[in-house]
């Protein structure tokens, strides 16, 4: 077995926690594959904070699959600085020897920007160890902050953000990207494209085997997600209400929580046809089949970021066309699975009255096979592209060659 360790700061097990497991996923196939991976997280959960184990250990495993969690003792936080503290806490813990005692010296380190100073981390772990580091980038930082508007493109956090993201290109072997089209992006940095390989996220789609046709007495749209400001959920209750004034079968759920959803559930419970409108709690990432099996349609809206030229990359989508059923998806980005699938219809990103009038569309009963081979269509498109079992053998080759290139020096 060939020992590869991947460290995400926020990696999940799919059964504990609602977030995306995709390195658990790619995981779970290189173990198949003749790997032997170490996932490092930390022990606060994403994004909650809270900790989700029960020791105070500095250290603490679990294992399954094939694929064992190193989970490394990191403060509880909320969003803000706490939230900084424990990305430090949990960079350096990454450092200390008791983070790797007992493991087998891996052949290569994959470091994961869900922060940058995570990835970071495992690059110098990777320089210690004298093996090859894989840097992926999961979003474009800074980019990501200054399309949003959180910092200008020449301060102070831009600058030494652009710098640290240039260190870990040039340290690494190979890049990464989960999106399409990150390399325009990355070569603009200088970084040549050959060293650039698109992994897209995926799904697990066994998980979504069996799945019952949808009978409902009453049309069912879905929405599965967090429900923060960069969601675009106003945009779906609005369209949502405009619809259901046609419409009168028509139900929306939300399945998620985020800083919106209080403010989102008073709006509803004021608005005519509110009452049609369902406020659910998140559930863990293994349970989505079951709460997706009675959706008529599902519902996404990407907002309109400048980010986005770079394509978008949504674990829920994935899931979405893994479910065979329709979907609704308001986006301007430059990727589209809906379009590329002919899966569903696609409106304008934010566009509430485009949305509204999908969602009539979408429900009218003289359109229940197309609704059908729309969902047909999604599920093949994902089987042949987006499955985690492709993707991980795509990453197992990349890692081989990684490896094979560095015996070869």
């Amino acid at each position: 077995m060939k020992p590869v360790w991947i460290v995400n700061h926020y990696a999940i097990d799919p059964t504990e926690s609602n977030s995306g497991s995709r390195h658990f996923s790619l995981a779970r196939r290189l173990a198949e594959l003749g790997w032997s991976p170490v996932i490092f997280a930390a022990s606060t959960a994403h994004p909650s904070g809270k900790q989700r184990t029960a020791t105070s250990r500095r250290v603490s495993e679990r294992s399954r699959d094939g694929v064992l969690f190193r989970y490394l003792r990191s403060p509880r936080y909320t969003n803000g600085f706490s939230r900084v503290i424990n990305m430090l806490c949990f960079s350096v813990q990454l450092l200390s020897p008791a983070a790797t005692r007992g493991l087998p010296r891996p052949q290569v380190i994959i470091g994961s920007t869900v922060h940058p100073i995570a990835a970071w981390a495992a690059s110098v772990l990777a320089r210690r160890l004298v093996v090859p580091f894989v840097f992926e980038i999961r979003d474009l930082w800074p980019q990501t902050l200054i399309d949003m508007g959180k910092f200008g493109e020449q301060s102070i956090p831009a600058r030494l953000m652009r710098l640290l993201e240039r260190s870990l290109c040039n340290r690494s072997a190979r890049i990464i990207t989960l999106l399409p089209f990150a390399h325009e992006y990355l070569a603009r940095q200088g970084v040549p494209s050959e060293k650039v390989f698109w992994i897209s996220n995926g799904t697990d789609l066994d998980e979504f085997s069996n799945m019952p046709t949808a009978n409902n007495k009453s049309f069912i749209v879905k929405y599965l997600g967090s429900i923060g400001q960069a969601n675009g959920v106003e945009t779906i209750l609005q369209s949502f209400l405009a619809a259901a004034e046609r419409d009168p079968h028509m139900r929306l759920e939300i399945i998620g929580n985020g800083s919106e959803r209080l403010e989102l559930e008073k709006e509803a419970s004021q608005a005519q046809h509110g009452d049609r409108v369902t406020f659910r709690d998140p559930v863990v990432k293994s349970a989505v089949p079951q709460v997706i099996s009675n959706a008529d349609a599902l519902i996404i809206n990407i907002l309109d970021l400048d980010v986005y030229r770079y394509g978008v990359s949504m674990n829920k989508l994935f899931d979405y066309a893994a479910a065979g059923r329709p979907i609704v998806l308001a986006s301007n980005a430059r990727n589209n699975l809906v379009v590329e699938a002919n899966a569903g219809i696609t409106v304008p990103a934010n566009d509430a009255s485009a949305l509204r009038d999908a969602l009539v569309s979408m429900a009218e009963s003289d359109n229940s096979a197309r609704r059908a081979q729309w969902g047909a269509n999604a599920r093949s498109h994902v089987a042949a592209h987006y499955d985690y079992r492709i993707l991980g053998t795509r990453l197992h080759q990349l890692l081989h060659d990684v490896v094979e290139q560095e015996d070869n020096r």
